[in-house]
């Protein structure tokens, strides 16, 4: 037993040994597109249990947010988000979705914040433009290769769909817009 063993890590490290010498990451580079898609990836991924945080008690409840991110020929970003409302709780609650909340979707996923009082639901100074446009440069443009005009063109190029799935399919909404503008804009 323990001689197949010790055979069987042999031939592991003797094969992994094949394998990294084969490799050849000279002059390999990830396309700028690619790497960009990767980046925003990575920080939605992480970001996505924001929404879900507070959910029913300051904001609504959402039982599940999927999203895609693409870039076109032209260079234009495009994120789309699709949160679909707790169905148990919205069944019964009379609640619909508004604009405000495709905005704290977008708020809660790049800022941590959702924008709006807490009591009167009305928009605040807290998440803003220039809040947006710093956070996506800091967190997700934090690529040495990038200098600040090629970052600002890139934040400019971006697009943001947020489809908000009701369990009443005719109450559905969806908005979009820039991915800095404070104010999106819904989508008849």
């Amino acid at each position: 037993m323990k001689i197949s063993k010790i055979i069987l890590i042999f031939f592991s490290f003797f094969l992994l040994s094949i394998n990294a010498a084969e490799l050849d990451f000279k002059n390999r580079f990830l396309p700028l597109k690619d790497f960009l898609i990767l980046k925003y990836d990575l920080f939605i991924q992480k970001n996505l249990t924001n929404v879900f945080r507070g959910g029913g008690i300051t904001g609504v409840a959402y039982q599940d947010l999927n999203y895609n991110i693409n870039i076109n020929k032209k260079n234009i970003i495009s994120i789309s988000l699709n949160a679909t409302m707790d169905k148990k709780r919205y069944t019964s609650k009379k609640y619909y979705p508004k604009l405000k909340d495709c905005i704290q979707i977008r708020n809660k996923i790049f800022t941590n914040k959702y924008g709006y009082s807490l009591f009167s639901q009305r928009l605040n100074n807290l998440v803003n433009d220039e809040l947006l446009f710093n956070t996506i440069n800091e967190k997700i443009l934090n690529i040495s290769s990038l200098d600040n005009d090629l970052r600002k063109k890139i934040i400019e190029n971006t697009n943001i769909n947020i489809n908000i799935f009701h369990p009443n399919k005719s109450k559905d909404l969806s908005c979009s817009g820039k991915i800095t503008n404070t104010q999106l804009e819904k989508i008849e």
